[in-house]
Parts: structure tokens; C-alpha cells; sequence
């Protein structure tokens, strides 16, 4: 396989009624046993919840692979602090954001103020691969959007199928 789906954790703040974690027994997932992939896909539940220890994750990872690392995550603001997103991109290859809400897109805003407000953020984002899902129904109108591969219109998949080419692990 060529690429490594990674749940860092189950738990979520979020609720959201089409989840695809409610289609899988996450507990019974096997457990990641080597690194030996071209991407490893970190995600949960909600990664950055625990951004920390996702960190020190992510270092012990670069020790055994080269893969290319990319979080997903769906957190643009936590406790009114930008700080998780800014903190775990410095170690990854990109990110994937989703944004599920309009308060999701209105806490993005502030992520891409940050970014162009700040040299030192800007620069930890510059050469990255930016990803952005937005859920079908979200006025994202007035954002620059212009540093991001936008993925719009999305919409919950019945049974999250896992494509082919991926093996779901959990640490």
C-alpha cells in the first residue's frame, strides 16, 4: 500500500451527524506495525484536540520514514486560539481542513488573517500543501482562497468507503 490512513485518536468536539467514524469499529482497527508508505494521513476524531503529543508523534515518525505526512483536521480555531493549526504545520507536509459550518468558515477566516497578518506564520505555511474540504451550503464568497486546493460541495458519504489504494491503522 502506498498510503497510510492513521487514526491519532477517536475523540472529536464535534458531533457531526454524518461522521464517518460512527461507520467504523475504531477500537478494533489494527494497530499501525511499520511506517514503510509514501503518505501517512493522520487523522481521528480530531488530531489537533491533543496537537502536543501529535507533535511528538509526527518527530518519532520522520526518525524511521520518509513519507510525506499530512494531517487531516477540522479544527480552525480551539479555544479561541490558532495556536494548534500554527503549532503542528511547522512538522508536516500539509494539511487538510474541512469545513463543515459556517462557524467553521467564519474561525477560517481568522486562520488566513494570521497567516497574511504575520511573516513568521506565513512563513511556517509557505511551501505546504493546503487543502480545503467545504460542505456543500457554505458562503466561503470574499475569502482568498488562492493558496488552497479547494475541494467544495461536499457531502457525507454513506459507509466512508476507504479508497484502494489506503490501510486504516490506529496508533
Amino acid at each position: 500500500m502506498k498510503k497510510l490512513r492513521l487514526l491519532f485518536t477517536p475523540i472529536c468536539n464535534r458531533t457531526c451527524e454524518g461522521c464517518c467514524n460512527k461507520d467504523w469499529e475504531l477500537d478494533k482497527l489494527e494497530k499501525v506495525s511499520h511506517f514503510n508508505y509514501d503518505q501517512i494521513l493522520i487523522t481521528g476524531g480530531e488530531p489537533l484536540l491533543y496537537y502536543q503529543q501529535l507533535i511528538g508523534c509526527i518527530q518519532a515518525m520522520r526518525v524511521v520514514t520518509r513519507a510525506k505526512i499530512y494531517v487531516y483536521t477540522a479544527m480552525t480555531v480551539y479555544k479561541r486560539t490558532f495556536k494548534p493549526i500554527y503549532s503542528v504545520i511547522k512538522y508536516v507536509d500539509g494539511i487538510t481542513l474541512t469545513l463543515h459550518t459556517q462557524e467553521d468558515v467564519d474561525n477560517f477566516k481568522q486562520v488566513l488573517y494570521s497567516i497574511t497578518a504575520s511573516n513568521k506564520i506565513a512563513e511556517a505555511f509557505a511551501g505546504k500543501s493546503l487543502r480545503l474540504n467545504i460542505f456543500e451550503g457554505l458562503d466561503v464568497s470574499g475569502l482568498d482562497l488562492s493558496d488552497w486546493i479547494v475541494k467544495d460541495n461536499m457531502v457525507w458519504i454513506k459507509d466512508c468507503p476507504l479508497p484502494d489504494d489506503e490501510e486504516f491503522r490506529r496508533i
